[in-house]
């Protein structure tokens, strides 16, 4: 899978690129396993973009996750409590980020996975998996965090949408 935004911003910005291949080459940080991406397949919801309906992970493959990283991760936030796995979408900043496609000050989001009693934070826009630290030394400010409560108060269209999900609860 292509990682358009990625491989932009590391061929762009040479100090963000040093600090990801650093992260990347400790084991710090990696890329989205099988297990993940097997888990995102079982989102069968429609996500409208543009009046076309795409599947979650139609958002990876199609580099559609570039400039909707609060999309991606409300969804995921969304598919993972269907399957009782508590997370949280982190609103921060990332002066990395400053200028790229739907962030003209450094906005991003990403999620804090609650699991096995572990916390991995993904950012979906990266499409990279770590540690909470790793994601602080990569240039992510937190400026809040969000549970799934919060989300469906400042959203209430999304509880129908959360209700109505169409997902694979069977393995995959």
């Amino acid at each position: 899978m292509e990682n358009k935004f990625r491989n932009e911003l590391l061929t762009n910005n040479i100090e963000f690129n040093k600090k990801f291949k650093d992260l990347f080459e400790k084991g710090e940080i990696r890329e989205f396993n099988e297990s993940l991406n097997k888990f995102i397949l079982r989102d069968r919801s429609s996500i409208w973009i543009n009046n076309e309906p795409f599947a979650f992970k139609d958002l990876f493959h199609l580099n559609l996750n570039e400039g909707r990283c609060k999309r991606c991760v409300v969804e995921f936030v969304l598919l993972l409590d269907k399957f009782g796995i508590y997370s949280e979408a982190i609103e921060c900043i990332n002066e990395y980020f400053k200028g790229t496609t739907g962030s003209s000050y450094g906005g991003h989001w990403y999620l804090d996975v609650y699991y096995n009693n572990e916390v991995y934070s993904i950012d979906t826009s990266l499409v990279i998996v770590g540690k909470i630290g790793s994601f602080q030394k990569l240039g992510h400010k937190v400026v809040r965090k969000l549970d799934i409560d919060t989300i469906f108060k400042e959203d209430n269209d999304l509880i129908d949408y959360y209700e109505n999900m169409n997902l694979n609860k069977s393995n995959l």
